[in-house]
């Protein structure tokens, strides 16, 4: 398992052997947004949230609109006494601090979920950014991609035209845990895809998230440099209609132009930090993750490999 098995033992026994730095304090005057923002991008409002649960064929607008608000919108201003040293700004607006659906993580919104949307969707086919501070999708790019994307999985489910992806911004949480941010948003992210996977349920709806694809592709696709954001799951979504489509298309003619470029997401997110800093020990975990698309493993090899704990190693007391 190489350095990835490293460092979750550096995780697990950091209690005892802290991590480096281990005299990193947070620069709170300094820190970035709780979310990515995009001042070039158009903001378009999401519809208000689909009613009580109840059985669908699928995803649509409201649908969605009322997961993302109920997971990573903002649900609430935290105002209750608590035992936090920020207690006396948080009546300030400008200190507020909100709350959210999904457990863990706090007040922090480190996962950044993107949407790209395929034809016969409610939008015009691009890549949308999901703001949660206003209940919004940021356009970033205009075209049909959701063929590179089935590409970066290497296979994806037939007719599925709509799929979430969701990518971590680290700064915005290595800010606060310096080293141990990798393990923080890996938690983070599977708190967010469990919510999901509940909210769905109430309607009947399967969310299967896609983990193991092509990141730098990914990467690319969405305009972001693998070394400060990294790329953590893919998730199709059942969209109404989709299973009356197909993906298959008529052979093209052969041609003769060169190849085009691959698509990708232009627009840059604007970072309100006036340092960023960088922690070598979450540059090796994540470099660790990249290039190994080619590597899947067969279909169940990871369960019997899950059931034991890797050979080697300091044992758990």
């Amino acid at each position: 398992m190489g350095y990835a098995h490293d460092y979750a033992s550096a995780i697990m026994y950091r209690g005892r052997i802290p991590m480096e730095p281990v005299d990193f304090v947070p620069d709170w005057a300094d820190r970035p947004r709780k979310a990515k923002f995009y001042p070039d991008a158009e903001t378009l409002p999401l519809p208000d949230p689909a009613g009580g649960p109840r059985p669908a064929p699928g995803f649509t607008l409201p649908l969605l609109s009322g997961m993302l608000q109920d997971s990573y919108g903002l649900t609430g201003r935290r105002l209750g006494v608590q035992a936090n040293t920020d207690l006396a700004a948080l009546p300030h607006y400008t200190q507020a601090n909100w709350s959210r659906g999904t457990a863990s993580g706090g007040g922090l919104y480190p996962v950044g979920v993107y949407w790209a949307a395929g034809a016969g969707g409610p939008l015009a086919p691009g890549v949308y950014h999901y703001a949660p501070h206003q209940h919004g999708l940021r356009r970033l790019l205009t075209g049909d991609v959701t063929g590179e994307v089935r590409a970066a999985l290497g296979a994806g489910p037939d007719g599925c035209t709509q799929y979430l992806v969701l990518g971590v911004k680290y700064w915005q949480n290595a800010f606060k845990y310096n080293s141990f941010s990798f393990h923080a948003v890996s938690m983070d992210v599977g708190a967010l895809i469990q919510t999901w996977r509940l909210w769905a349920r109430a309607y009947g709806l399967r969310i299967a998230p896609a983990l193991w694809f092509d990141e730098e592709r990914l990467a690319r696709l969405l305009g972001v440099v693998p070394e400060e954001e990294g790329i953590f799951a893919v998730l199709p979504l059942e969209w109404e209609g989709d299973g009356s489509r197909t993906l298959a298309a008529a052979p093209a003619a052969p041609s003769t132009a060169p190849p085009a470029a691959p698509p990708a997401v232009r627009l840059r997110d604007s970072e309100r930090s006036r340092t960023v800093l960088g922690f070598e020990t979450l540059h090796r975990i994540h470099a660790a993750t990249l290039g190994r698309a080619g590597e899947r493993p067969a279909p169940g090899a990871l369960d019997a490999a899950a059931a034991y704990p890797p050979r080697g190693g300091q044992a758990i007391p």
